[in-house]
């Protein structure tokens, strides 16, 4: 046991923990941050592209104990040290129900390997269910958002294009960047051809992934809320449990699990933030059994772990072989690509199906040295097609009665699995996807139709093979579980993130999200985020007095 110390404990150093601990420290309050996983060292964790093909080739074919996280496009671009080892860090699917959990167990979380893509959501997602009727609505709106989406875009330094559209809110940006020359003409031909259709300068950062990036919440939020003197970091801390009060009504704190020795330990503060995730918030909820919570905290609805969604994404390769490759190198990052908006279902229009899609990518960016390339001439980018799927009550995380992972915590068991909705979106969007690039004179390609890949080909076409119809959880945009709502019967937390069940706690991550809309969800998380923690220290501020 451990004396009090702290007036909150933050779980997860992520995109939202980050959040969490700068509003919180920043409120006055003292904050212990805590990250499962090992510090990064700024100058050397980030390693060498030859150092980390190494490291990757290594691992795929001698080691092979990131079976999981290979999955992923970023696995290969970045130190493979930042994806957990999957052994360690076991988790259980039904054998005909495949879902990649892609995790970084690191400080800076996801953050590490985040593309920085920041998009709004509108009222279009946030409301959707009063228009179709399918699950809830959220219970704030972008109105309740808007101070915190610009609050994030100005300390970020986030880039983009004021378009005016409905389904995409602008936002406060710092300027825009410029579309490449094939971006320019693949815009033009699409347009002329899809007038409902905008092809627009993505809104993100322009941040490569490095040492001290504007990606990391190691480099951003953590270091501002450093400086306040008011945070403490506890690194490899893995939090096993809450700690409840013994009628249940408040938490006192979290159990730990030292990462390096397995010992034990009780940290107590008056407020929670579960920032791990989405699916490690839920493993800790429901792993915070007690006589008052003999389910978990927040189970009492009998919702938490259910209405599990990701986005289900299709990633189609191309060329456009009358647009000359000018040989300039250009950047493909959140603010350097190109995104092109929802346009289905809006203002009357009715598809077969609900809710819609968008897509990002970029032509003329692809890294890849000409060396590699079989048309060194020719323009070539991508386009990846991301759908809303719809929250389903059997899409859920549990706790696997059996299984446990290195540290004797109990290991998740993810049941997830693409409806025939989602199956529906996802072929809808494919298919438009090929049909803006055919108008637009392109010609879709594999990767081993547009580049020389001899000792790669193999690892990439299966890489490509699944990223045609992602597998569930492959995204890494994985939300809900613990939805928000108006009523205590059918949701976790209330409109500020509080558990209703135990309401110092307070669950900010992807887990809180009722529906997924089809943004990129970072940017929407850290405004949630920020919210909650305007209203936990009001909360906290009261009770004291």
């Amino acid at each position: 046991m451990t004396q009090t110390v702290f007036d909150a404990i933050v779980v997860g150093s992520g995109a939202t923990g980050g959040i969490a601990a700068l509003k919180l420290t920043k409120a006055g309050l003292r904050v212990l941050l805590l990250e499962a996983g090992a510090p990064v060292r700024r100058n050397s964790d980030y390693g060498t592209p030859p150092g980390n093909v190494a490291r990757q080739l290594y691992r795929h074919f001698i080691s092979k104990r990131q079976r999981v996280q290979e999955a992923h496009a970023t696995y290969w671009t970045t130190n493979p040290d930042f994806f957990v080892d999957d052994e360690d860090n076991p988790y259980t699917t039904p054998p005909d129900k495949p879902f990649r959990w892609i995790r970084n167990r690191r400080l800076g979380g996801r953050t590490l390997t985040w593309d920085g893509v920041t998009p709004r959501m509108s009222d279009f997602e946030l409301k959707a269910a009063s228009r179709d009727g399918i699950g809830l609505d959220w219970p704030i709106s972008h109105a309740d958002l808007a101070p915190y989406y610009g609050e994030i875009e100005r300390m970020l330094g986030v880039w983009g294009t004021h378009d005016g559209l409905a389904q995409l809110p602008d936002g406060e940006f710092v300027g825009e960047r410029p579309l490449t020359p094939a971006e320019r003409v693949f815009k033009e031909r699409v347009e002329k051809e899809f007038p409902e259709r905008n092809v627009i300068v993505s809104r993100g950062l322009r941040a490569a992934r490095a040492p001290g990036s504007a990606l990391s919440s190691v480099s951003t939020t953590i270091a501002a809320a450093m400086s306040t003197g008011k945070l403490s970091v506890r690194t490899n801390s893995i939090v096993s449990r809450i700690l409840v009060e013994p009628d249940g009504s408040r938490a006192t704190g979290v159990e730990i699990v030292d990462a390096l020795d397995l010992h034990r330990e009780e940290v107590r503060a008056p407020l929670v933030f579960l920032c791990a995730s989405t699916i490690e918030s839920l493993r800790i909820l429901m792993a915070s059994d007690s006589r008052a919570h003999p389910k978990g905290i927040g189970a009492s609805s009998g919702t938490l772990g259910r209405y599990v969604m990701d986005h289900v994404a299709s990633t189609v390769y191309f060329a456009l072989p009358d647009v000359r490759d000018d040989g300039n190198a250009r950047d493909l990052l959140g603010s350097d690509s190109i995104m092109l908006p929802r346009w289905q279902n809006l203002n009357g229009v009715r598809e077969d199906y609900p809710r819609g899609f968008g897509a990002w990518g970029g032509i003329q960016r692809l890294p890849i040295p000409k060396a590699f390339r079989k048309q060194p001439g020719v323009a070539f980018g991508f386009l990846c097609a991301r759908a809303e799927t719809l929250p389903d009550k059997d899409n859920r995380v549990e706790l696997d009665p059996e299984r446990r992972d290195r540290w004797g915590v109990p290991a998740a068991r993810i049941t997830c699995e693409w409806k025939e909705h989602d199956r529906v979106v996802a072929r809808a969007a494919r298919e438009s996807i090929v049909q803006m690039i055919e108008a637009a004179g392109g010609v879709v390609s594999n990767l081993t139709d547009l580049f020389h890949m001899p000792l790669l080909g193999g690892i990439f076409s299966n890489i490509q093979k699944e990223w045609t119809c992602s597998t569930p959880g492959l995204f890494c945009h994985e939300v809900g579980g613990a939805r928000m709502g108006t009523d205590p019967k059918t949701s976790v937390t209330d409109a500020t993130c509080a558990v209703w069940d135990v309401p110092n706690v307070y669950v900010t991550d992807g887990a809180c999200w009722p529906s997924c809309g089809w943004q990129n969800p970072t940017l929407t998380m850290m405004a949630v985020t920020a919210r909650a923690c305007d209203h936990a220290v009001t909360a906290l501020r009261r009770s004291e007095k």
